[in-house]
């Protein structure tokens, strides 16, 4: 991960206040800075089963609050996830594919990925490892719309871990926080570390530069994420 500044630890821990006093005692529809806020329970069915429906119109209002173009594309490659947690408004994302490719002679490969991610949504800590013939992915973000805060490794970082949805805490092993604001750029630092990320009190979307994503070289530190 890149080097924290004073000034982006001074944002970071300023999104930490605000998503940790909108979450607490949330009922129904709240607006943070002009954003709004969920229920879990908007997300779920009656029979508990997640409501990607729901989660995909929830992110569509995201890219139209922060002006971001709504392509024909994305209303039918946009994928959601829950992580099989059930906690969709503290641990989710939403994600388009743009390019992820592998040459056949195993050369390189490549991936242009979008992530979408509601105010304080987490995606869970995780890294990627080499995978048969594939190395291990290697990635950077650019933050596009809102705020993102990343969690890598390095020296443990002063208002990190209120970023951090409590049921998570326990399976967060890094702290090293970076926040990037739109235009900046962070990267991981060096393959099979483990890292998070973690949305600002306005949501993020982030775009992701990388090489080529495999699933099965996904592993995460909370045993009870499902894909």
């Amino acid at each position: 991960m890149t080097h924290l500044t004073r000034r982006q630890w001074l944002v970071g821990t300023t999104a930490a206040a605000s998503v940790a006093a909108a979450g607490a005692g949330c009922e129904g529809l709240r607006r943070v800075g002009g954003a709004p806020r969920y229920r879990n329970a908007d997300f779920y069915k009656a029979d508990g089963t997640f409501d990607q429906e729901a989660a995909k119109q929830a992110y569509f209002d995201l890219m139209r609050r922060f002006g971001y173009p709504v392509y024909d594309s994305l209303k039918t490659e946009l994928w959601v996830l829950d992580f099989g947690l059930g906690r969709f408004t503290e641990v989710g994302m939403g994600g388009v594919f743009w390019l992820n490719e592998w040459d056949e002679k195993g050369k390189y490969g490549y991936l242009g990925h979008e992530i979408y991610l509601l105010p304080g949504q987490m995606i869970p800590e995780h890294k990627h490892v080499r995978h048969q013939d594939v190395p291990p992915k290697i990635e950077g973000w650019l933050c596009r719309y809102g705020r993102t805060n990343l969690l890598g490794e390095g020296a443990p970082s002063a208002g990190a871990e209120v970023l951090i949805p409590a049921a998570e805490r326990k399976f967060v092993t890094v702290r090293h926080l970076t926040v990037l604001e739109p235009g900046q750029v962070g990267k991981l630092n060096r393959p099979e570390a483990w890292h998070s990320q973690i949305a600002g009190p306005e949501g993020a979307i982030v775009t992701e530069f990388a090489s080529y994503h495999s699933m099965d070289a996904l592993r995460f530190q909370n045993p009870n994420v499902k894909l």
